[in-house]
């Protein structure tokens, strides 16, 4: 919030900079100011957007609004780690491999009726294949090493979780609670929730590990955001 506010404010001073350093406006001094007229704006509304996250955020560790506070031994929390990594990559795995199955089908049929579109679509093809894949051994070993290097802590709220220094919002800014589940099996709570973006909305699902004998707060959590959310008032089981 703060580094965003900080070019905020660079972007304001970088509006007048031109006059005040009796820059020539027709020799860069408008496009300039005209530049950072927009990134004041857009760098405006990213911070108020921080600022309603980092506050909170604040809530949540002040223990305000709480649904429960949860922390871990050290074997609950590795076995959590592995299967929360398991589970992490699998997921992602899998949705690439959907997304580049549609992408070589698109690839074929450009190819077969326009080869020299073709040949642009199988290299576009392979550098979206390159940098998905990239993205996700990123994301899933950061996740990993996090909660390997870091005993587990989670609290949950009527807003959101803030699971092992990551924060999820499901209220505000259009985000919702689409589903939640509870793995018996593993006892890990399942919470999927979305928000939107320029063109559709995206979806998270976040896993919280329930610690031994708190299989009945568990329940009660889950049923009191199945409330907030609209959803299912009975707990799901998987």
């Amino acid at each position: 919030m703060w580094v965003c506010a900080g070019v905020t404010a660079a972007s304001v001073f970088g509006i007048f900079a031109p006059s005040i350093f009796g820059m020539d406006g027709f020799n860069g001094g408008f496009a300039i100011s005209f530049a950072c007229i927009i990134l004041a704006i857009t760098m405006a509304i990213v911070t108020i957007m921080y600022a309603g996250r980092a506050k909170s955020l604040d809530t949540m560790l002040d223990k305000k609004d709480m649904l429960v506070h949860w922390t871990y031994t050290a074997e609950e929390w590795q076995t959590y780690t592995q299967k929360a990594y398991r589970a992490d990559t699998r997921d992602k795995w899998n949705l690439y491999k959907l997304v580049m199955g549609i992408t070589v089908i698109v690839c074929i049929g450009f190819f077969l009726f326009h080869r020299d579109s073709g040949i642009i679509m199988v290299v576009m093809a392979l550098g979206l294949g390159t940098l998905l894949a990239a993205v996700i051994l990123i994301t899933t070993t950061y996740d990993h090493l996090q909660n390997e290097n870091h005993r587990g802590e989670v609290f949950i709220t009527r807003n959101g979780a803030f699971v092992n220094r990551q924060l999820h919002l499901w209220k505000g800014w259009g985000a919702q609670l689409d589903d939640i589940q509870y793995n018996e099996k593993d006892r890990i709570i399942e919470i999927t929730y979305s928000i939107p973006s320029t063109t559709m909305r995206n979806t998270f699902t976040i896993r919280i590990p329930v610690p031994a004998g708190q299989d009945a707060k568990a329940r009660e959590v889950i049923a009191q955001l199945n409330q907030i959310g609209g959803l299912n008032t009975e707990p799901q089981g998987i």
